[in-house]
């Protein structure tokens, strides 16, 4: 799977908003290329690259099984979908948007979110945006477009460490 996105955040407490631009490629067996920014993580179902152009030009590099696999592109999707009980909020042309609030019924264990709502294609089940509120009131809104599935180049999920930048290698 491949998808554009952006994502707009509200930091509450700083009252500030940013917005990125970025692109991710999913395969199975956890392989994965992710661009936000100037920043870079590459997956390759063994292990991860991250890759800070600037301001450091750092690449850490990790196995892939000491990360938290909650973290991981092909479950945080998966973790907000599933994890709580959405209702179907209604239709929009042809989307269904779903929603799910806290309130004093929920389990407060279940996660960080106080408020998730996603949208998705109605005929293709694809997500077309997904907003986040999370316990400390911050505000992130996804939205994808040019969602393809399909097979990538194996190529996508190595990664070529640039010329000068710095390694930190935790590999043991």
């Amino acid at each position: 799977m491949s998808t554009a996105f952006d994502v707009k955040i509200y930091w509450k407490v700083r009252e500030k908003e940013e917005t990125k631009h970025g692109k991710i490629v999913l395969a199975p067996h956890d392989r994965f290329r992710i661009g936000l920014g100037e920043s870079q993580w590459v997956s390759d179902g063994a292990t991860l690259w991250e890759f800070d152009q600037s301001p450091s030009r750092q690449v850490i590099i990790r196995n892939l099984a000491s990360c938290d696999p909650t973290q991981l592109p092909s479950r945080l999707l998966s973790k907000y979908l599933t994890r709580y009980s959405f209702k179907e909020k209604g239709t929009k042309g042809n989307n269904a948007e779903f929603s799910w609030s806290a309130d004093s019924s929920s389990d407060s264990q279940k996660g960080e979110a106080r408020r998730i709502s996603f949208t998705i294609d109605s005929k293709t089940a694809v997500v077309q945006e997904l907003a986040v509120t999370d316990k400390s009131g911050n505000e992130s809104t996804y939205t994808f477009h040019a969602t393809s599935f399909g097979p990538a180049k194996a190529s996508l999920f190595s990664f070529d460490i640039p010329k000068g930048a710095r390694i930190l290698d935790e590999r043991q």
